[in-house]
């Protein structure tokens, strides 16, 4: 490894859609759900908005912790993060 790429600051994953694991939900928050995504091998924490049909899937029992949810990113902004869907695991 040469001493430049050494000196960089810890990189941050890129702000536009991704996948990602559901780690924990609670609908009375601000940021309902909490998900954990995978990027160049680190894995990063982070809590999310949620839309309403999310919320609804949740609420019956449709989407589960440990799904894979689609993540999406208001003007790139990666506190304005919002789950859009479940992704169905088809592998």
């Amino acid at each position: 490894m040469s001493l430049l790429i050494k000196g960089l600051p810890k990189f941050v994953p890129p702000v536009y859609g991704c996948w990602a694991i559901l780690e924990a939900v609670n609908v009375a928050a601000v940021k309902p759900a909490t998900v954990r995504r995978n990027w160049e091998g680190t894995d990063y924490v982070f809590d999310c908005y949620i839309t309403q049909h999310v919320r609804d899937e949740w609420l019956a029992g449709k989407i589960v912790i440990g799904d894979y949810v689609l993540v999406e990113y208001l003007d790139q902004d990666p506190n304005k993060a919002g789950v859009l869907a479940k992704v169905v695991k088809t592998w």
